[in-house]
This record gives C-alpha cells, sequence and structure tokens, in this order.
C-alpha cells in the first residue's frame, strides 16, 4: 500500500513538474535575481561594483523568460522538422507490437529526434499510466504551442469516429503534415511580405518627410509666380507619398487575395496615415515663420519690397521675435488703414485673439524693415 502511495505520488509530480515547467523556470530566475539585488542593496551600496551586482540580479531576473524563448524556439523547429517522422515511425511499431502503449516506449526510447526527445518519453509515460494519447499531446502543447501538433490533434479528432485503423490513421496524418509544412512556409512566405509592404511604407513616408525637412528650407512659402514655394514642394512630396501608400495598399491587397472591400480600407488607412505624419511633422506656413523668411529673402537678394496674401496667424506679432530671427535691425508694424501716416504711427506687436488671415506688404528700408498689414475679410 505503501508502495502504491509513493507510486502515485511520483506520478503526480511529474505530471506537475511536466506541466508548469516553463513557470517553475521563470520564477526560479526571478526569485535569485531578487535575491541578488537584495544581498547587493544590503552588502555592497558603497561599493565600486554596485551597479555591475545589481545589472546582474536584473539580467538573472529575466534569464527564465529568455531561456522560455529560447528552449520554445528549439523545440518548436524541431516538431516541424521531426514530428512526422515520429509519427511515421510510430504507426509502424504499432502495425509490428499491436500495442499502443509498447509502440510508443519503443520508439520513445530510441532518442532519434532531436529536442523534442523529452515531449515523446512524457506522452509515452503519460500513455504508460492510462491517459489518452490526444490529452498527453494536448498537454505537451500547451507549453510549446506549435501549430504542427495543433494540426495533429484536429486530424485525430476527425478519424476518431472512422473505422481506419490507428496505425494508418498515424500513417496518413505523418503524410498530411507534410504538406501541411509546405503551405504553412508558403503562407510565412506571404506574411513576410505582408509585414515587409508595411514597413518599406513607413521607411519611404520617412525619408520622404526628411528630404521635405532638408530641402524644403530652400524655398520661400510664398514668392512670385516664377520661382517654386515651400508650399508647391511640400504638396508635391505629400502627392508621392499618398501614390506610395496606394502601391502598399495594392501590394497588400494582392497578397492576402481578400475582398475588394479590404482593398478600399488599405487605402483610406494609409492615406489617413499619410496625410496624418505630413500633417504632424511638416512645418505649417503660420505668419510668424513666413515673415522671417520673406524679411530675409530680401536681404539675400537685396530685393526691396515683397507681397504676401492670405497668411494665417496663430498668436500675435512680435516685431522683437522678427528681428531676432531675421536680418533686420529693426522691424515696424503699420496698419493699412494708417499707410500714409509712415513711422509715426508703427507698432511693434499685432494682437491675435484668434486664427486670422493677414495680407502684408513688406518695405526694406536699408537695416529697417516696415510691415504693413490687414486683415482679410472671413
Amino acid at each position: 500500500m505503501k508502495k502504491k502511495i509513493e507510486v502515485d505520488f511520483s506520478k503526480k509530480f511529474n505530471l506537475f513538474f511536466y506541466r508548469y515547467e516553463y513557470q517553475i523556470l521563470v520564477l526560479a530566475g526571478i526569485f535569485c535575481g531578487l535575491l541578488i539585488i537584495y544581498l547587493t542593496n544590503k552588502f555592497f551600496v558603497n561599493s565600486k561594483i554596485y551597479f555591475i551586482l545589481f545589472l546582474f540580479g536584473i539580467i538573472v531576473s529575466s534569464l527564465g523568460f529568455i531561456l522560455e524563448y529560447f528552449i520554445k524556439s528549439f523545440k518548436k523547429n524541431s516538431i516541424e522538422n521531426e514530428f512526422s517522422y515520429f509519427l511515421h515511425d510510430l504507426s509502424r511499431e504499432l502495425k509490428l507490437t499491436n500495442s499502443f502503449s509498447l509502440a510508443l516506449d519503443n520508439i520513445s526510447s530510441s532518442n532519434v529526434y532531436g529536442s523534442i526527445d523529452t515531449e515523446i518519453k512524457r506522452i509515452s509515460n503519460r500513455v504508460s499510466w492510462g491517459d489518452d494519447f490526444e490529452n498527453a499531446l494536448k498537454d505537451v502543447n500547451e507549453n510549446i504551442g506549435s501549430p504542427i501538433i495543433g494540426h495533429t490533434l484536429l486530424l485525430l479528432k476527425v478519424f476518431k469516429e472512422t473505422a481506419v485503423p490507428f496505425d494508418r490513421v498515424l500513417r496518413n496524418i505523418s503524410k498530411d503534415i507534410s504538406i501541411y509544412k509546405e503551405e504553412n512556409q508558403k503562407k510565412k512566405y506571404f506574411n513576410n511580405l505582408y509585414y515587409l509592404a508595411i514597413i518599406f511604407f513607413f521607411i519611404f513616408v520617412f525619408v520622404l518627410l526628411y528630404i521635405d525637412l532638408l530641402i524644403g528650407t530652400r524655398f520661400l512659402w510664398y514668392s512670385n509666380i516664377y520661382l517654386v514655394t515651400r508650399i508647391f514642394f511640400d504638396n508635391f512630396l505629400l502627392y508621392v507619398a499618398l501614390v506610395l501608400s496606394f502601391f502598399t495598399a495594392f501590394v497588400m491587397f494582392s497578397i492576402k487575395g481578400l475582398k475588394s472591400i479590404t482593398f478600399l480600407k488599405y487605402i483610406f488607412i494609409f492615406f489617413f496615415i499619410t496625410i496624418i505624419l505630413f500633417q504632424v511633422v511638416i512645418p505649417k506656413p503660420e505668419a510668424e515663420g513666413v515673415l522671417v523668411e520673406t524679411i530675409n529673402d530680401l536681404y539675400v537678394n537685396d530685393y526691396s519690397s515683397a507681397t504676401l496674401d492670405n497668411i494665417i496667424s496663430l498668436k500675435s506679432l512680435s516685431s522683437k521675435m522678427l528681428v531676432d530671427n531675421s536680418k533686420a535691425e529693426m522691424v515696424y508694424f503699420i496698419s493699412m488703414d494708417n499707410y500714409d501716416c509712415g513711422i509715426s504711427c508703427a507698432e511693434y506687436t499685432v494682437l491675435v485673439s484668434d486664427a486670422m488671415f493677414f495680407n502684408f506688404e513688406i518695405e526694406r528700408l536699408g537695416s529697417e524693415v516696415i510691415i504693413y498689414y490687414s486683415v482679410k475679410d472671413s
């Protein structure tokens, strides 16, 4: 009786360990890492190696997660490469022995399936304890999450109600897995292309934004009809980005091969993203920046005047701000209503309480600049 209890306890312990081995690994890593950090803070606070030990504790804490990821990755790869062979060998062994438990035990002792040999032994142990093969597979797959085992479980469920001998079922599933793997590889390939299209879209859009920010400063926001303006350059690059978004949407739609409504959805999403990015990143033709660039252009090209129409201002205009950021030594504002009044009616600040559109006439008089302004009628 005592021996039976010990055997049952041993089985339960093994099942518990098999089911929660990765959680135990993660918790052990976290515990050891926290212990190192605790001892470091207790005994090495004033030591030169404090930060090294503290960093080491953090690394040890995350070691369980890292090992879990790599172990599962190795096992997933092994399952993709070896699981169909395992089922084929099991089918052949089952036909020879006429005992599923014995066939599984013989297969598990061969140790020819790489890093999944341990999982095969676990399945063999569970089946020998009276567990169902499907349940054992499902329990193993809970930790690994392999689509190959998931596909096998689905086929086992389908064939369960048929009169086909189990050895033939296993052999057919092993053949089907090879086809499934090929289809899965194709899906992965097209999925990679699908996501690469998105990555390349964002790369090219940000390249266009960088070009705009780099080269766009060479253009004025507003100028005469013979020169390319900053707004024209911005809009040109925006149209290029929109064409790129249309092309990306078409590529993604072609890869997925879904309904036409999906194509329209992709176009809408990429158009929306493109316009938002350009609205956020590209500078706006706000009055202060436009006046600074225009004043500097007058000095660089030795022009005496310039006219600007329909310029938006979102905040008050300051003479000091324009002087600090331009080549002018003094800037005066004069309302168009006081055009004939001259410098005696000059202002140094134009108050803007809300978004307003202005017309400007700028005159350069040596080192001084006079800006005649009027509010555009809405």
